[in-house]
Formats: C-alpha cells, sequence, structure tokens
C-alpha cells in the first residue's frame, strides 16, 4: 500500500507540475484540484477538498508568466494537503504548511527547467539528421521522466516518515503557536486577492472591486450570484464598445482578395487537428534556454510529415521550431501555430515563404499574445472559476467545486483554442487584425470588459475569506467598549479590506511577494502575542 499511495502522490505532483498537455495539467496545477486528488489518494478525500480549496485562497493571485515561478503552488498544493491529511491537523493550518513548500518547490522547478535544457540539444541532432520519428523521445519522454524523478521524490519521503510522525509533531506544536498561525491563515488570503487585484485594477475598473466586496458583506450574496451580475456588466459593457467591427471587415476582406494560388499538397483536417491538440502541450519540455521549443517541434511533426518529403526539406523545417520561443500557448497563443501551419502549407506548394517570414512572425506575437493570454487566463478566467470551485468546497464541502472549475477552465480552453487556432490558419497574419485590433472577436477589447467581472468576483472572495480579527477591548467608566464592534459599527469587514488595501500598496512598491508572505506571517505572530489580533 505504502508504494502504490507513494507513486500515485509522485504521479499527482507531477502532473501538477510537469506541463504535460494543458487541458488537463493547467487546471491540474491548482490546489482544489490536486489538493483534493492528495486526499482521495490517501484517504481522506474531505480533508483533501477543504485543505486544497483553503491553500489555493492563498494562490488566487499568483500568475506564472514569461517562465517565472513566484511560488510552485502544484508543490504547494500537493504536498502542502498531504502533510495536513497525514498529521491530521486542521485544515484551516494548511496554507501555513504550503507556502514554505511552495516556496521550497521553486527549486524543483529550476532543476527540472536546467535538466531539460540537455533534451533540446539532443532535439537539434534529430533535426540535423531529419529523424522526425525520435523528436517524442526527448521533446516529451525525457522531459516527463525528469518530471517525475524531481517532483515525485518528495512523495516516497513523507510517506515513510509517517503519518504518526507528522502528528505527534504537531501535537507538540503549543496552543498559543497554532493560534498565531491560525491568525496567519486568515490573513494570507489577502495576499493572492491582492495581487490580482493589482494585476487588474486598473483605475477606472477599481470601484467594481468595493462593489463585489461590499454586496457580499452588506446584501450576504453568494460568489455565484455576484458573479451572474458580474458577468451581465461585462457582456453590456464588451457589447457597447463592439458596434464597430471595420477592422475585422477590412481584414476579411483582405484575406479574399488575397490571390488563390495552385496547391499540390495540402493540409487535411486530421493534420490541422493534431497539430492544435499537441500544440496544447507546447510546455511539455520546457527548458530555461529555449523555452517552449520542444513542444513546439513536436506539434509540427503532423505537419512537416505532410507537407515534405526530401530530407533536407524535413531538417530546415524542424529547425525553424527549434529557436527560443514563449508565450502564453493554450488560450491566445493558438493561433500562432495556426498561422504557422498556414504559411508552412504554402511555402511546400512553391510560395515565397522564407525562414525568417515565419521566425519574425512568431517571435513578434508570441509577446503581444502572451500579455493577452497571460491576463485572460491567469488574471479572469482562473480567479473567476476557482472562486466559484472554492466557494462549492469550503461552504458546502462539495466535490462539485474542483469538478466545476476544471470544466470550466479547460471548456473554455479549448473553445478558445480551437476557433483562435483555426482563425489563424485560415487568414494568416491578417486575422491579428482581427485578434488584437478592434475587429469583432477582438480579445482585448473581451479581456477590458470581463475584468469587470473579475474584479467583482474578487471582491467577494475577499470579504469572504480574508478574516482578521481584534479581541482589544477599552475599559471606559462602567463600560467595557469592544473595538471589533465598534468597526463592525462602522463598516462590517473594515479590517479585511484594510488588509487587503495594505498588501495591495506593499505590492505596488514592488516588495516581493516572498517577503509579503513573511511580513504577514510576522504581523499575525507579533498581533497574536501581544493581543492585538486574535482568533475569530
Amino acid at each position: 500500500m505504502f508504494i502504490i499511495r507513494a507513486i500515485l502522490l509522485a504521479i499527482t505532483a507531477t502532473l501538477a507540475c510537469g506541463r504535460i498537455w494543458s487541458p488537463i495539467t493547467w487546471p491540474f496545477c491548482y490546489p482544489l484540484i490536486n489538493g483534493t486528488i492528495a486526499g482521495i489518494i490517501l484517504g481522506d478525500p474531505l480533508t483533501g477538498l477543504i485543505a486544497g480549496a483553503t491553500i489555493n485562497l492563498a494562490y488566487i493571485g499568483w500568475i506564472s508568466a514569461g517562465g517565472t515561478m513566484p511560488s510552485n503552488i502544484g508543490i504547494a498544493g500537493t504536498y502542502g494537503t498531504a502533510i495536513t491529511i497525514l498529521a491530521q491537523a486542521d485544515p484551516a493550518l494548511a496554507i501555513t504548511f504550503a507556502i514554505p513548500i511552495g516556496l521550497l518547490g521553486v527549486l524543483l522547478f529550476q532543476l527540472q527547467m536546467t535538466i531539460n535544457s540537455v533534451w533540446v540539444h539532443r532535439l537539434d541532432k534529430n533535426a540535423e539528421k531529419a529523424e522526425l520519428n525520435k523528436v517524442w523521445i526527448n521533446a516529451a519522454l525525457l522531459p516527463q521522466l525528469t518530471a517525475f524523478l524531481i517532483n515525485g521524490i518528495p512523495a516516497f519521503i513523507l510517506l515513510s516518515i509517517g503519518g504518526d510522525a507528522f502528528s505527534s509533531l504537531v501535537q507538540k506544536i503549543p496552543e498559543s503557536v497554532v493560534n498565531a498561525l491560525t491568525v496567519a491563515s486568515g490573513l494570507l488570503p489577502a495576499l493572492g486577492v491582492a495581487m490580482l487585484l493589482n494585476y487588474l485594477g486598473k483605475k477606472q475598473l477599481m470601484p467594481f472591486f468595493f462593489i463585489g466586496f461590499f454586496a457580499a458583506t452588506y446584501l450576504n450574496l453568494s460568489i455565484m450570484a455576484l458573479s451572474i451580475f458580474g458577468a451581465c456588466a461585462a457582456l453590456l459593457t464588451y457589447f457597447n464598445r463592439n458596434q464597430d467591427a471595420s477592422a475585422e471587415n477590412l481584414a476579411e476582406n483582405a484575406a479574399a482578395a488575397e490571390p488563390q494560388m495552385d496547391m499540390r499538397v495540402r493540409l487535411t483536417k486530421s493534420d490541422l487537428r493534431k497539430h492544435w491538440l499537441i500544440g496544447l502541450g507546447a510546455e511539455i519540455g520546457y527548458n530555461y534556454e529555449r523555452m517552449q521549443a520542444s513542444g513546439n517541434l513536436l506539434a509540427m511533426v503532423p505537419v512537416i510529415r505532410r507537407l515534405y518529403t526530401d530530407p533536407a526539406d524535413i531538417s530546415a523545417a524542424m529547425k525553424r521550431y527549434l529557436v527560443f520561443f514563449n508565450t502564453e500557448p493554450s488560450f491566445v497563443g493558438n493561433v500562432i501555430p495556426g498561422i504557422c501551419a498556414a504559411l508552412e502549407e504554402k511555402r511546400a506548394n512553391g510560395a515565397d515563404v522564407s525562414d525568417e517570414m515565419i521566425e519574425g512572425i512568431r517571435t513578434g506575437l508570441m509577446g503581444p499574445l502572451a500579455g493577452v493570454g497571460d491576463s485572460l487566463a491567469g488574471g479572469i478566467i482562473y480567479p473567476i472559476g476557482i472562486a466559484l470551485g472554492c466557494s462549492m468546497a469550503l461552504e458546502e464541502h462539495s466535490f462539485i467545486g474542483p469538478v466545476f472549475f476544471f470544466a470550466l477552465f479547460t471548456g473554455i480552453m479549448l473553445l478558445l483554442g480551437h476557433f483562435l487556432y483555426h482563425m489563424g490558419y485560415r487568414q494568416g497574419g491578417e486575422s491579428l487584425m482581427s485578434i488584437l485590433g478592434e475587429g469583432k472577436y477582438s480579445i482585448t477589447k473581451l479581456t477590458d470588459a470581463f475584468s469587470i467581472l473579475g474584479l467583482i468576483v474578487i471582491g467577494a472572495m475577499g470579504a469572504a475569506n480574508v478574516a482578521v480579527y481584534t479581541p482589544l477591548n477599552f475599559q471606559i467608566g462602567q463600560t467595557s467598549v469592544v473595538l471589533q464592534t465598534v468597526f463592525d459599527g462602522l463598516l462590517p469587514n473594515l479590517l479585511p479590506v484594510a488588509a487587503i488595501i495594505g498588501v495591495s500598496s506593499l505590492l505596488k512598491k514592488k516588495v516581493n511577494p516572498a517577503m509579503v508572505v513573511l511580513i504577514i506571517a510576522a504581523t499575525a505572530f507579533v498581533g497574536y502575542y501581544v493581543g492585538i489580533l486574535g482568533v475569530a
């Protein structure tokens, strides 16, 4: 049983950190999902659900962009939940276990990214010899074996130590320390909310955060209800800004006016489907040297195999996709491989499409689309979905929460990604006028509009999950004045919103999030021991 549980927990950690295939492993990296799975493996699914959701609250604003990793959220969720269950600790303390584990997990991520650079050099040799059939070994198999060994070893260590050791250790912690940790766990969600607030919070949109916060506070509206209101506000904003689709019409007219060429060899629907689906795993061999180059080449294999037969052409095509490349690959970034498929098809049929043209388009688009894609996926879709999922998990103890989040996140990814991939293939570079400009399907306008929804939901999350309480009271004559009661009379949830604004100001001053965690922990401990902060 030990070996089976250790292997399953190691697989869970690998799925949470291995970036194998976005529709599965992207939502799997979040603690609401991987914590629940860890709980099932360790025989306590309910604690896994609650602990995973609790951990996720602190990470609701942690966005990994451009290859940076402020904290290893997959490791934090999987092993933070596992330690909580093994120690038979209160799930409310799961955050305090997970945060340091997540910070240490960054070292595992860095090791994985460094070793993966070795496999991309083996792909260079495959390209020299036009060995298409060996690409999967160095682009997928070896990187994932690396991920399993690096991220899975802690599973064997934790289960070797055993639950009794963790339980005994927790029982030896003084009650005052446990209370201080509880205070810290109530404050830590303020970091996630503040990070997301800074990410989405354009000045003109900030009132929507306070609408969400105080609607949840005064009206006691659920996050689901506020999500519906927020979605309606977002749609109204989007459609009001979407009256003029002239740029899209120009793009469509330009594409229609392009002269038709004689296509001797064509990509089939099956080729395009494989290219798109495999491309959703662009980060499967993620490495510091060339980022997504390995995954890009792996996705191009069906296209190259269909279009080219000469070994020299195959070798040249393979080399084109082994250069440095990094963007958001699963939501908005799908348009780039769609454009590349169209360009490769034209090149194979004799069109004047040079290596420089293809590389220039890819390089020129990867930055702007990364910004749009990361904002849409990490700043809007993820927090909205996770807010609803965590509320179901924590308030109703319902396993529908992680299932709902998984279905919502992956469903939007597949629908949007499929649409943009085929738009890129059909219209080539002209499609960008519609996607990034002022066309009907402008992602930029969609992102701006749905920031409203994100801010309302994040406001409600802050009201529901940031817990700050003061036990201070003063004796004035014969009357005892409880400070918390005074605050509640002035403005309910005054301390939580003050905590969020305070953490947000630290982040705006470029204080590192890891340092903010330490500041929050120090504030909780000092505040508890001097009697300013207490357990609600």
